[in-house]
């Protein structure tokens, strides 16, 4: 007997070590039809923002408007009117942090915490410690969900921050200050403005405007990433299952024939939360009345509303999960339920696993997306080198120095001041100080002396060619965001329901049906061997003995006439050879 020949099982890295699927996300995010995604839905989710913003902000209130006439004693309505400003004011202050036009200074007299207080700090009283730590505090930012994608703060510019000329040191902490407070946002900026308007919303200052506005803002935030975000972990669904790629019209189409599933999956959750406001606010109205509601309502049913508030935890905790309900309808093409079942039990049952798989892509997203933001940087200062190296093009008698085509450059990760550092006005003054800050008095100067067709030049190579980069840029990081939030998806998949990396829904297979065969026609029988579409059951029922044959008038004829009830006679029996057997005599 020979003996079987064993060959050794391959070693699998991927069944091994499957979090190693993460570090497909730079390869599967660096595509066109992703970056162009994510820059639109960028650019739409900024305008949307930008729109709301400007709806819903009002200017700063003043306290001589809150005076009054009543028959309280000054006393009394001075701080009556002063506790009105101060509640209007913390509304104001909030809205103008999310809409507001940009930074402002507020008068020290507004941070003061009484009247008394308020009238000391108007007259310049007050000590000047007091006045010192109070100046701190009236800088007040604003516009957080209002600048434009080209005016956010990213923190400081990739190559300005490796060689060393950004201003922000790394030693002694720096490094992890900034990777923790200016590239994590970064990197998980989509999760990051979804989540925003919702802690707005929740803050104690926001009043019911504010409510209204953050509710609005967020529903803008879920129904632009519902298309774009949808359509970027559509295709990356099926070019890791199948190492496929389709193209961005198709993913499109995919997305918006299940837009509401994208859609809607997001808001259950929230929508939940609503529920269980109205329920303990029905508490509250019962809890304002005396006695009744200090002993019963909540003395007793206290642990009610505990528990009321337990679900709103889980249910705002379980959001994080949120990219993976859109991945789930691009990989399985179901509907929104399902994507928020799944969303939520693999956030819950598997919380370890999911928090590595976390953990790995945003070490890797650290990684490759400073990488893209640093070649990024050097790709637009080395094309501002090489024009420059033209000759007599910086001499004083010709004076183009190329350098004013960048004064619109994006402010965000400090592309302005990576390209204006070798710019001066015509006073000798730099427009980047070296803080490594823009000089706004040089750069007004700068901007005055500029020509029209200077202008017209600027705008075309920053305000056009400049910004689209930056989009695509930044849009890599949202790139990187859907496409890991797939692969998380399929690794969760893989640990909880036992499911394979490579299956993924396809539309194209729902429309292979299966051949059907057409019944034979009653008038004519059917060929031999030919399926049949139905076969009756065996009868038990013995037929009647067939009538007694004529006796043939021709010798030979083989024509036995018709057959009983109108069956067709079957053939006679063959011999071994195949043949029919001779019938000498003629007889049936």
């Amino acid at each position: 007997m020979v003996e079987e020949k064993v060959e050794p099982r391959e070693f699998n890295w991927r069944q091994l070590f499957p979090w190693t699927e993460l570090f497909q996300g730079f390869r599967i995010a660096l595509d066109l039809n992703k970056l162009l995604l994510a820059a639109a839905g960028i650019v739409v989710m900024a305008i949307g923002w930008w729109v709301l913003a400007n709806v819903f902000y009002y200017p700063k209130p003043i306290f001589k408007d809150y005076s009054r006439v009543s028959d309280e004693s000054p006393e009394e309505r001075n701080n009556r009117a002063w506790a009105d400003y101060k509640r209007d004011l913390a509304k104001w202050t909030l809205m103008h942090k999310a809409a507001g036009p940009g930074p402002t200074e507020i008068p020290i007299e507004d941070l003061a915490d009484s009247y008394d207080e308020y009238v000391e700090l108007s007259e310049g009283k007050g000590t000047p410690e007091q006045r010192a730590q109070l100046a701190k505090e009236h800088f007040l930012p604003g516009g957080t969900l209002r600048t434009l994608p080209w005016n956010e703060d990213r923190g400081p510019n990739p190559f300005l921050l490796v060689t060393g000329k950004s201003g922000v040191p790394w030693e002694a902490g720096h490094f992890w200050d900034w990777l923790l407070t200016r590239e994590l946002p970064v990197l998980i900026e989509p999760l990051y403005k979804l989540l925003q308007p919702v802690g707005y919303f929740i803050d104690p200052r926001s009043g019911a405007l504010g409510k209204l506005y953050f509710l609005l803002v967020l529903i803008w935030t879920a129904a632009t990433w519902a298309l774009f975000g949808g359509a970027i972990t559509r295709i990356a669904a099926v070019q890791i299952a199948r190492q496929e790629k389709i193209g961005m019209r198709e993913a499109l189409r995919y997305t918006l024939a299940r837009y509401l599933h994208y859609l809607s999956a997001p808001i259950f959750p929230l929508i939940f939360v609503a529920v269980l406001l109205i329920i303990m606010i029905v508490f509250g109205l019962f809890g304002m009345i005396p006695i009744l509601g200090d002993i019963f309502v909540y003395g007793i049913f206290w642990p009610i509303i505990v528990l009321l508030g337990l679900g709103m935890a889980v249910a705002l905790i379980g959001l994080v999960g949120w990219p993976m309900m859109s991945a789930t309808i691009s990989t399985e093409g179901t509907d929104s339920w399902e994507a928020v079942s799944r969303s939520y039990s693999y956030v819950f049952q598997a919380p370890w696993h999911f928090a590595w798989y976390c953990l790995v892509a945003l070490g890797y997203g650290a990684v490759v997306v400073f990488f893209v933001g640093f070649v990024g940087s050097l790709t637009v200062d080395l094309a501002k080198w090489g024009v420059r190296q033209t000759p007599f093009v910086t001499t004083k008698t010709v004076n183009r120095d190329p350098v004013f085509l960048f004064v619109y450059a994006p402010k965000s990760f400090g592309w302005r001041q990576l390209l204006l550092r070798e710019a001066f006005n015509s006073a000798g003054t730099p427009l980047v100080s070296s803080n490594g800050e823009i000089n706004d008095t040089a750069y007004d100067q700068f901007l005055k002396e500029m020509s029209w067709w200077n202008k017209a030049g600027a705008v075309l190579v920053s305000g056009f060619w400049l910004n689209l980069i930056f989009l695509m840029i930044v849009g890599f990081g949202y790139s990187y965001f859907w496409s890991s939030s797939t692969i998380i998806y399929m690794l969760m998949r893989r640990k909880v329901d036992d499911a394979d990396l490579d299956e993924v829904y396809m539309e194209e297979d729902d429309q292979l049906e299966p051949p059907t065969y057409t019944a034979p026609s009653a008038s004519a029988p059917a060929p031999a061997g030919a399926p049949s579409n139905m076969v009756e059951a065996p009868s038990l029922r013995v037929p009647p003995a067939p009538a007694p044959q004529p006796a043939a008038t021709g010798a030979g004829s083989g024509d036995s006439g018709p057959s009983p009830s109108g069956l067709t006679p079957s053939a006679p029996p063959s011999t071994s050879d195949g043949n029919a057997p001779s019938n000498p005599t003629g007889n049936p």
